[in-house]
Parts: C-alpha cells; structure tokens; sequence
C-alpha cells in the first residue's frame, strides 16, 4: 500500500490559540470537506509550532505554517483556499 502524502499544520498550542491559527483551521477543514479527493489521498497532521521536536526539525516558526513535502508552503498567515488547493492537487498528481 502506497502511504498518503502528508501535510503538517504548525500552530499553536490548543489553549493558545491565535485567530490567524483557528482560520487556518477552518480553512483546512473546508477545504477537505469540499474535496472529497483530498480526503482519500493526503494525510494532516496537526502540530505544536513549539514543541522541541518541530523546532528542532523546522527551526523557530512564526504560527501558522503549513508544510507539504518539507516545504514551507505558508509561514505567519492564513493560507489562501484557492492557492492551497492548486498546491494540493498538484501533491497528488505528482
């Protein structure tokens, strides 16, 4: 079985929560809520921009950050629905 590519979302801690963090959120969750595809083939997985083991992975970040493919594809902002899902589809046709 081939494994699912993953995007990793960086934000903060849950009780930390920032807006730009929660819209991203949102902005995730519709996105593969209105893409039924991207459900089926990427993985999400959603991270604490502060622990040690993404600092020390990524280095010190500005929340939120968006990563597919160890690419910072956003860094400090909400993401674009429309760019992120261009850049989605392209991950799953390559």
């Amino acid at each position: 079985m081939i494994s699912k590519p993953t995007i990793h979302v960086l934000l903060k801690e849950e009780e930390k929560t920032c807006a730009k963090c929660c819209k991203t959120r949102n902005v995730i969750e519709r996105l593969f809520t209105s893409i039924p595809e991207f459900q089926d083939k990427i993985e999400i997985s959603y991270e604490d921009v502060y622990s040690e083991e993404t600092i020390k992975q990524y280095g010190d970040l500005i929340p939120p950050v968006i990563i597919i493919e160890d690419r910072i594809l956003t860094e400090g902002h909400v993401p674009i629905m429309k760019k992120l899902a261009i850049d989605l589809y392209n991950l799953i046709e390559s």
